[in-house]
């Protein structure tokens, strides 16, 4: 399993955080090579997005379920590939550091059962890493923007 974690300082309150990560419909958007997600009922969606493995690109479509929502610190939640043979977990935790200023955590793990990331095992590696960073980083941008 292929594990990509990203911590961030969030320069807003932990209830901001929270108001965000907890809602799929803000967050879905900023994963990187987004095309559009859909609602299915308060623990699950299904998004749909485009991976690059190097030189190649493979368009994906995931169920998301949500496992635990505890406000204000954590949503977790389980990734099952629909077009792509692959499962993960991952989560979001928001720390308080101050009342204006909050950690932010983003995990994600995935194994893939692919031959396609199996041969191109070090990139898949890097990839689930960057995809970790880039929407922990995403995601605390967009709170900073949402209240200022």
């Amino acid at each position: 399993m292929v594990r990509g974690i990203h911590h961030v300082n969030v320069h807003a309150s932990q209830s901001h955080v929270w108001e965000f990560i907890r809602d799929m419909n803000a967050w879905a958007p900023l994963v990187h090579g987004y095309k559009e997600h859909s609602i299915v009922s308060d623990v699950q969606s299904t998004w749909k997005f485009t991976i690059h493995y190097g030189v190649v690109s493979k368009k994906v479509q995931v169920k998301v379920l949500i496992t635990d929502w505890k406000e204000p610190s954590h949503v977790k939640f389980i990734l099952r590939g629909i077009n792509q043979k692959f499962t993960g977990v991952g989560f979001f935790k928001a720390e308080k550091v101050n009342s204006s200023n909050t950690a932010m955590t983003g995990c994600l793990k995935i194994e893939s059962s692919s031959s396609l990331a199996k041969i191109l095992e070090s990139t898949f590696d890097k990839m689930v890493q960057e995809l970790t960073r880039e929407l922990t980083e995403a995601v605390g941008e967009a709170i900073e923007r949402e209240v200022t």
